[in-house]
C-alpha cells in the first residue's frame, strides 16, 4: 500500500490526527471514569460520539495518506460508518441530554438509523450507482484525492443525516432557555460542539472544499473535543445528567444547591435565593453565604444531615441541610434545605412547655434509669437534672412506697401505653418528703422516645387538705356522738321530770318549758343533720322524683299546704338524702307561707284557710327546682339564707337551708335562689354531669294537687 507525503497535507494530517486523539481520549476518560454511569443514555451516548469523532478522523487521515483507489474505498467506508456512528450518538445524547431519554426507544433509533444504513449499503455495493458514480482518483496541487460525484441516494441520506443534527441542535436550544447557570453553560457548550463540525460539512456536501473538494469536518472535531474537554472540567458535564432542570427543581420551596469539590456555588434554586435576597451566587464559595453549612460540606461524609439558622428579610429562619454525592469523584455535591422552622417552632413551644411546667417530665428506661429530666426538679425536689439523671428513678422513693410502687411500674411495662397512677412520697434534697402523684406512659416502642414517660405532680398540699378534712370529720363525728348522748340524756332527763312536774304542779309556764324543751330537741337533730348531710355522696342512683317528693312530704307536717310535681322526670342521686333535702325546703316553705291564697282554688281556701301554701316540684333542662307562692325571699337576703342559723321565724332552728345547701354540695350540685311566678322563694338546683336523659316526660305546665 503507497502513501503520500507532502508539505501540504502534513498540516491538514496533523490536526486530523489531534481530533482522533482528543475524541478518542474524551471516549476512554468517560469510559474509565464514569463506569457506573454508562447505563445512563446521555454517557453511553456521549462515548459513542467521540469514538464515531475518534474513527472518523483517523480513517478520513489515512484515506487522505493513501495513494491507491481500493486502500482509500476502505478507509472511505470506515469513515461513512463512523459518520453514521456521530450522527445517531450525537441525535440519541442531545434528546437524553435535555431530559427526553423516555423517547429513546428501540423504535426511535431504529428510525434513525435505517436511512444512513440504507445510504452506506448503497455506497459500499454501487447498486446502480445510485449513491455516487464510480470512485476513481485524481491529481490536485500534486495530491492524489478521490473523484466523485453524489447521487440521489446520498443527497437523500445527507439531507436526513442533517435533519438529525438540526433536530439535536433544537433540544440543545431548548435546554439552553430552560436551564439555569451552570447548566446553561453546559448546554451552550455542547451546542457549540456539535455546531462547529456542521459547518464545513456543508461546505463539503456543496463542493466548496479546498485542495480537490477536502472534507474539513474531522479538523473541526478538534474544536469540538477541546469544548467538550473544557464542558466536562469547568462545567461538569458529565457530573449531573441530565442537566436540564425542570420548573419544579426551580419553583420548589426547599433550597437547591449544587456545590464542586472547592465548595462553591455551581447553581442555587429561587428558594435558596430568596433566602438571601440575591441572584449573585454562582462561583462564590457557599460557606460565605452560609456559614453555618461549613462543617457541613467539608467534614468529608458522603451524606450528611444537620440543622442550620439562616438571619433573612423575614426573620430566622431554621434549614434541614442534607448533602448528597452527584459523582463518582466526589467532586460534586447536592444541598438540599429544607425550611422546618414551623416544625422548630412547634418543638421549641412543648420543650418551653416541658421546662417550664410546675410538675415534674421524667423519661426513664425499662429499668427504670432516669435519661431525662426536667428543670422543674429544682423547683420541686432541689435537685438539678444533671444529679438525677443516670440514677434510679426510685431511689428517692420512700422506703415504704418503693416495693408497691416498683411492682406497679414493672406491671406497666407490659401496657400498651397507660402505666396506673400512682400516689406515693418523694425525698427531697432537704431530706424531706413530699406527697407526688404519677401518671406514666409506655412509649418504649416509640422509636422517637424508647421510654416510660412519667408526669408527676406535687400533692403535699392536697393531701395535707385532706388529713386536715378528715380530722375536721373526726372531730364532727366525735361532736355529733356528744351532741346525741350528752345533750339528749339530759334534755330527756329534763322532759321527764317536766312531765311529773305538770301531774303534781299546776304552773303557768309549764307550756313555755315543754315549748322550749321541744326547740332544744329540733336544734340537736337539725346539727346532727348537718354534721352528717355535707360529707361527698358517692352511691347515686336514678330516683323517680315523684316517689321522692311523696316520701318527704310525708315525713313534714304540712299544716294543709298542698303540693304538685310538675315532671316525673328521674332524677341522678342519693335517695335518702334527696328525701331529707326536700323535707328541709317543704319545712321551710310551710313555716314561712303566706297569708295571701293567690295559688288556691276557693274550695281550697274555705277547706286550708288563708294560711296555707303551695308547693310546686319539676324539673329544667340542668336539673330541678322546688318553689312556693309564699312571701318569697327578698335578693338582699338569698346568699345568706343557707348560712347556719338564718332565719326569720321565732320557731325556726336556721339550719335547714343550711342542710339543703350541705346535701347539694355533697352531690356536687350548685343551688340558685330566686323569685317564683307567683312571687314566692323558687330554689332551682343544676345537677348537670350527674341527671340522665329523660326517660320520660310529661306536660310541665300540669300540676298534680295533693
Amino acid at each position: 500500500m503507497a502513501w503520500q507525503y507532502t508539505t501540504q497535507l502534513v498540516p491538514y494530517i496533523g490536526v486530523l490526527l489531534l481530533a482522533m486523539v482528543v475524541s478518542a481520549a474524551l471516549a476512554i476518560y468517560t469510559v474509565v471514569v464514569r463506569s457506573d454511569a454508562m447505563d445512563d443514555p446521555s454517557v453511553s451516548a456521549f462515548v459513542g460520539l467521540n469514538a464515531g469523532c475518534a474513527i472518523w478522523s483517523g480513517a478520513y487521515a489515512l484515506q487522505i495518506l493513501s495513494v491507491d483507489l481500493p486502500a482509500k474505498r476502505f478507509w472511505l467506508s470506515i469513515a461513512f460508518v463512523a459518520s453514521i456512528l456521530v450522527v445517531v450518538s450525537l441525535f440519541a445524547f442531545a434528546v437524553a441530554y435535555s431530559d427526553h431519554e423516555r423517547w429513546l426507544t428501540r423504535r426511535t433509533l431504529l428510525a434513525v438509523t435505517v436511512v444512513p444504513v440504507a445510504g452506506f449499503v448503497l455506497h459500499a455495493t454501487q447498486y446502480r450507482n445510485l449513491y455516487e458514480r464510480p470512485l476513481d482518483t485524481t491529481v490536485v496541487d500534486g495530491i492524489v484525492v478521490l473523484d466523485r460525484t453524489l447521487g440521489l441516494a446520498a443527497t437523500v441520506t445527507l439531507l436526513f443525516m442533517y435533519g438529525l443534527v438540526v433536530v439535536a441542535a433544537g433540544f440543545l436550544l431548548k435546554t439552553v432557555y430552560e436551564s439555569h447557570r451552570v447548566y446553561r453553560l453546559q448546554s451552550v457548550a455542547v451546542l457549540i460542539a456539535i455546531l462547529v463540525p456542521f459547518v464545513p460539512n456543508i461546505v463539503w456536501a456543496l463542493d466548496l472544499g479546498p485542495m480537490g473538494n477536502l472534507d474539513l469536518t474531522p479538523v473541526a472535531f478538534t474544536v469540538s473535543g477541546i469544548v467538550f474537554a473544557v464542558a466536562i472540567y469547568r462545567h461538569h458535564l458529565l457530573d449531573i445528567a441530565p442537566v436540564a432542570r425542570t420548573a419544579i427543581v426551580e419553583d420548589m420551596r426547599d433550597g437547591f444547591l449544587v456545590i464542586d469539590d472547592t465548595d462553591r456555588i455551581r447553581d442555587a434554586n429561587a428558594a435558596v435565593r430568596g433566602m438571601r435576597g440575591t441572584d449573585s451566587f454562582v462561583g462564590r464559595d457557599v460557606t460565605a453565604i452560609f456559614p453555618d453549612i461549613a462543617p457541613i460540606v467539608r467534614d468529608g461524609a458522603s451524606t450528611h444531615q444537620t440543622e442550620i439558622i439562616v438571619d433573612g428579610d423575614d426573620g430566622r429562619r431554621f434549614f434541614d441541610v442534607q448533602v448528597q454525592q452527584l459523582s463518582s469523584a466526589d467532586e460534586i455535591r447536592l444541598l438540599l434545605l429544607r425550611d422546618v422552622t414551623e416544625q422548630h417552632a412547634v418543638e421549641q413551644r412543648y420543650q418551653s412547655f416541658i421546662e417550664n411546667a410546675s410538675d415534674l417530665i421524667t423519661m426513664v428506661d425499662e429499668d427504670g434509669i432516669i435519661r431525662y429530666q426536667s428543670p422543674s426538679c429544682t423547683t420541686v425536689l432541689g435537685f438539678t437534672p444533671s444529679e438525677l439523671e443516670g440514677r434510679s428513678a426510685f431511689e428517692l422513693v420512700h422506703p415504704d412506697d418503693r416495693a408497691a410502687l416498683l411492682e406497679q411500674f414493672r406491671s406497666g411495662l407490659d401496657a400498651e401505653i397507660a402505666v396506673d397512677r400512682a400516689e406515693y412520697r418523694l425525698r427531697t434534697a432537704d431530706g424531706e418528703w413530699r406527697d407526688v402523684e404519677t401518671i406514666g406512659s409506655n412509649l418504649l416502642e416509640d422509636p422517637f422516645v424508647e421510654g416510660v414517660v412519667l408526669n408527676t405532680r406535687d400533692i403535699t398540699d392536697r393531701k395535707q387538705r385532706e388529713r386536715e378534712i378528715r380530722r375536721s370529720n373526726e372531730q364532727l363525728e366525735r361532736f355529733a356522738d356528744v351532741v346525741s348522748h350528752d345533750l339528749r340524756n339530759p334534755l330527756n332527763v329534763a322532759q321527764g321530770y317536766l312531765e311529773a312536774a305538770s301531774d303534781d304542779v299546776d304552773c303557768a309556764y309549764h307550756e313555755d318549758i315543754e315549748l322550749a324543751h321541744g326547740r332544744m330537741a329540733a336544734i340537736i337533730e337539725d346539727m346532727l343533720r348537718l354534721a352528717r348531710e355535707g360529707q361527698p355522696i358517692d352511691d347515686t342512683e336514678l330516683v323517680d322524683l315523684p316517689r321522692v317528693v311523696d316520701r318527704a312530704w310525708a315525713n313534714v307536717d304540712t299544716d294543709g299546704a298542698t303540693r304538685s310535681v310538675a315532671s316525673d322526670r328521674s332524677i341522678v342521686a342519693d335517695e335518702d338524702r334527696l328525701v331529707r333535702l326536700l323535707e328541709n325546703l317543704f319545712r321551710n316553705a310551710v313555716e314561712h307561707g303566706s297569708t295571701s291564697p293567690r295559688s288556691q282554688t276557693p274550695e281550697d281556701a274555705v277547706e286550708h284557710g288563708d294560711e296555707t301554701v303551695h308547693v310546686r316540684v319539676g324539673t329544667t333542662p340542668n336539673g330541678f327546682f322546688v318553689e312556693d307562692d309564699g312571701p318569697g325571699i327578698p335578693a338582699d337576703e338569698r346568699k345568706r339564707v343557707l348560712e347556719y342559723g338564718e332565719t326569720s321565724s321565732p320557731s325556726g332552728t336556721g339550719f335547714g337551708l343550711a342542710i339543703v345547701d350541705e346535701i347539694a354540695e355533697g352531690h356536687g350540685w350548685t343551688i340558685r335562689i330566686t323569685e317564683s311566678a307567683d312571687g314566692g322563694a323558687r330554689f332551682e338546683f343544676d345537677t348537670a354531669g350527674t341527671s340522665r336523659p329523660p326517660t320520660a316526660t310529661r306536660d310541665p305546665t300540669a300540676v298534680d294537687d295533693a
